[in-house]
Order: C-alpha cells, then structure tokens, then sequence
C-alpha cells in the first residue's frame, strides 16, 4: 500500500493512463507489447491499479470508522478476486476452470468466517503505510498469501510471461520481508504497480521509437 493519500492518488492516475496509452498503442499504432494484448491482462493489470483508488479513500477516512471499514470492505474483495482475474488469463480453458474452482473452494469459506468474526478495518502501521485487519499475523495468514500468491502468479510461469514473472518475485520478497516486520504485505500493490507502469511507458515512449530510429 502506498504511505498517503497523494501517493495512492497520484499512483491511480500515472497508471491508469499507461494502462490506456498500452490498450491504444495495442490496438491503433505500430508500437505494440505484444506479450500484454489481451483484454484479460488488462483487466489483471486494471484490478491493482484500482487498488490505489481504494486506498486513497481509505487514507482519506482513515479516522472515519464507518467509511474505513466499508472502503477496507472494498479492498479485501478486490485482493481475492485478482487471482481469478489473473487465471482469466490461461489460454488452456480446462485447466483455468479447475484452478477457479479450487480457489473458491477454500477463499469463499476462508472469507465468510472472516467476514463474520473480524471488524475489517485499516490502520496505519508502524512503517507507515495501511494495515488491513482482517487476515491477522499468525502462521495461519502467512500460508494464506503463499496459497494467494500461488494461485495469483501460476498462469504468469505457465504462460511464460516475463512481466508477470517478475512481478511475482518482487511481490513474494515484499510480502515475505514484511510480514516478518509487522505482520502485513507492505506497499506491495503500490511498489509493483508504479515499477511495471515506469517501465512499459519509458518500453512505449522512448524505447520502441528509439529502436526504429536505429533501424532506419
């Protein structure tokens, strides 16, 4: 998560619209990434970009009881719901089907037992940055990312794509290193999420147009 309202803003905005100038280079100009034209890669890439939104508000009513948990609410439905966006992705049907199916077999449960016996909330932790309360620091929690990130990432070695691949050893140092600290998953979506859009618009507005130059 991101350490303040501006940050989580400011991040909102500059990835949107790399995430726009990515679908409009795709679909309309010769500068293409290839590896990214799919509409559910969109969508993947759209579900974490959407988290800074969230927290904006969060950080906005950070000391709002009631909108805290109903933006907290919104996030935590949001960070289960990016694994099945994520193997929308798998070109193999059969196999996204079952792997679906086995997420929501156990996060659907998982959920409305949390749901039912946490008041989800955010805080600020001592790092400075959002602390959701609903999975908690305990052993128990920490095999619940490994299963999420697990589920998150698989389509991204399956597929063989690079981006993705990447993305999931940023993440899984991330969230390793400071869920041993605080008990949370950090600035993961915050980190990650400025890195690949910094990357793709610097790979669209200078590096493509670049290597064209060259060639003529």
């Amino acid at each position: 998560m991101c350490w303040n309202e501006h940050v989580s803003l400011n991040t909102f905005l500059f990835s949107s619209f790399v995430l726009l100038l990515i679908i409009y280079n795709n679909e309309y100009t010769k500068y293409k990434i290839q590896q990214l034209n799919n509409p559910y890669i969109y969508i993947f890439l759209a579900s974490f970009i959407s988290m800074q939104l969230i927290e904006f508000f969060i950080w906005r009513n950070i000391n709002n009881k009631v909108y805290n948990n109903i933006f907290s609410i919104f996030g935590i439905l949001l960070i289960l719901i990016q694994p099945v966006a994520s193997l929308m992705i798998l070109k193999n049907t059969q196999l996204r089907n079952l792997l679906i199916m086995i997420y929501l077999f156990f996060v659907i449960p998982f959920s409305i037992y949390k749901f039912s016996t946490k008041h989800i909330h955010s805080v600020v932790s001592k790092q400075g940055h959002l602390n959701w309360k609903f999975f908690g620091p305990n052993p128990f929690t920490f095999l619940f990312w490994l299963f999420w990130l697990f589920f998150l990432l698989f389509v991204f070695f399956y597929e063989k794509i690079w981006f993705g691949i990447i993305f999931g050893i940023v993440s899984l140092l991330v969230v390793v290193v400071n869920f041993i600290n605080d008990g949370s998953a950090a600035s993961i979506w915050c980190w990650v999420v400025n890195i690949i859009m910094i990357y793709y618009s610097f790979y669209l507005l200078i590096y493509l147009p670049f290597l064209e130059k060259s060639h003529i």
